[in-house]
């Protein structure tokens, strides 16, 4: 029988390997040719996607394995994660080299020296953790101290250039629009021509990075740091698992190296909601949400499954006053924005989406040979719709992260704009899972239990 110190360092492992399938594909066909054949791209993406949700329904059930994982016994789970990491971090150095390569025409050019100390300073820290036997702190503190070096080490080589990503470029343009009096949303050239595609509460967040033309990857470093933080030091048992896991999370390769990108706003929203449901504080937990809802078109997949939660968790009456405060909070804040410009707002957050196919984790081509592709949202809206009618017989409030995970990882999966980057939600929502369902028989009893693991 799996013992419990087993199972967490199957958790650990399973969520490395969802890490590093996620930075192995990273974008569009790298690391294989962009000319290869589209059928055969996604031939290749059989084994891959398969392996994926393998990895995925292993982290939510790591009992299933039995004792295949049994040389696990073998490492604490502070030196297993040690591993991980430095294998995480010999990849993000890659992949930070080859995009200085790949993108010098955007004016990327990574800065050698800097890179050298900080990745000095890296390697020593993991040499530490593997030789001795450090405290789970001690090995937060090192992967805090890691993400943030080589996250700035991005902002310092790498500038925002919408021909690498149009992201924040397209953001920081809505915020400079609504700054000078005007609706953010509209056609932008950036210098190609592309609609406004943002949730009020998304952009909102970058405003003080528009006002202060300060670098808004800022605000991203500030949001994830802050997030892990909370998810951190808002776990119930003990860290022992809290903090390997979410070093795990934090080190993955992809979200080092896409420095980009703006999920320290949904991560950060997200974290404190976790925190909020920990701490049964559910009206504050409805207004957040509402701002969730407001922030990100995903959140909408996952809502529905948190309003489960709360009926099971506080009963009737609080858990439709909690539906209707978090809808009360989005329609508040995205309104004004909507009635302001109802043709840009619905083609920009909902229209623009559909005249885009960008397939990845390859599931929805799978589909797409019997499912017409303008058919594939009833697909999606199908399979949602079982796994929240499920949800409504069996779902344990604790359990709600899972749930949430598992619906969004097959709505991304079955949709017709998939980008890498998506998925790093799912692995965020796998996180809280983890943190929050751990069995009584996982939580070790004693200090002398604890020192075990």
């Amino acid at each position: 029988m799996t013992n419990s110190g087993q199972l967490i360092k199957i958790r650990i492992l399973a969520l490395a390997l969802l890490g590093f399938l996620l930075s192995v594909k990273s974008d569009r066909y790298f690391p294989l040719p962009e000319n290869l054949p589209e059928p055969v791209f996604q031939a290749f993406l059989i084994p891959y996607t398969f392996s994926f949700f393998a990895a995925f329904i292993i982290f939510i059930k790591p009992e299933i394995p039995g004792e295949i994982f049994s040389f696990l016994d073998r490492f604490s789970t502070i030196r297993l994660t040690a591993l991980i990491i430095l294998v995480f971090e010999a990849m993000t150095l890659v992949l930070l080299i080859v995009q200085g390569i790949r993108y010098a025409l955007f004016g990327y050019h990574l800065n050698i020296p800097i890179t050298v100390i900080v990745f000095t300073f890296i390697g020593i820290g993991l040499i530490y953790l593997l030789f001795w036997d450090a405290s789970p702190e001690i090995l937060f503190f090192i992967v805090l101290l890691a993400y943030i070096g080589t996250y700035l080490l991005s902002i310092i080589s790498f500038p925002l250039n919408s021909q690498r990503s149009d992201m924040l470029p397209l953001i920081l343009s809505g915020c400079q629009s609504f700054l000078s009096g005007a609706t953010p949303y509209g056609y932008y050239n950036i210098p190609h021509h592309l609609v406004f595609t943002y949730l009020p509460g998304m952009w909102m967040a970058y405003l003080p990075a528009a006002a202060l033309e300060v670098d808004p990857r800022f605000i991203n470093l500030l949001g994830i740091v802050s997030s892990v933080l909370i998810l951190a030091y808002s776990a119930k048992g003990t860290r022992n698992f809290t903090l390997p896991i979410i070093s795990v999370f934090l080190l993955t390769p992809y979200l080092q190296y896409r420095h980009e990108i703006y999920y320290g706003v949904p991560f950060l929203i997200l974290s404190i909601i976790f925190f909020l449901y920990s701490k049964n504080r559910w009206l504050m937990s409805s207004a957040v949400f509402g701002y969730a809802l407001a922030t990100y078109q995903f959140i909408w997949v996952i809502f529905p499954f948190g309003v489960v939660a709360a009926f099971r968790k506080w009963g009737t009456r609080k858990a439709m006053v909690h539906v209707l405060t978090a809808l009360a909070f989005a329609l508040i804040i995205i309104l004004p924005f909507l009635l302001d410009s109802p043709d840009n707002f619905i083609k920009g957050v909902y229209g623009h989406w559909l005249f885009v196919d960008i397939p990845s984790v390859n599931l929805s081509y799978l589909v797409s040979l019997f499912v017409p592709w303008d058919l594939m949202i009833f697909v999606q809206g199908i399979v949602i719709a079982v796994i929240f009618g499920v949800s409504l017989q069996r779902m344990d409030p604790a359990d709600c992260w899972g749930w949430m995970a598992t619906a969004l990882v097959l709505f991304i999966a079955l949709n017709r704009v998939i980008q890498v980057y998506f998925y790093l939600l799912v692995l965020l929502l796998l996180v809280m899972h983890g943190i929050s369902t751990r069995a009584p028989s996982e939580i070790p009893k004693t200090r002398c239990a604890e020192q075990e693991l």
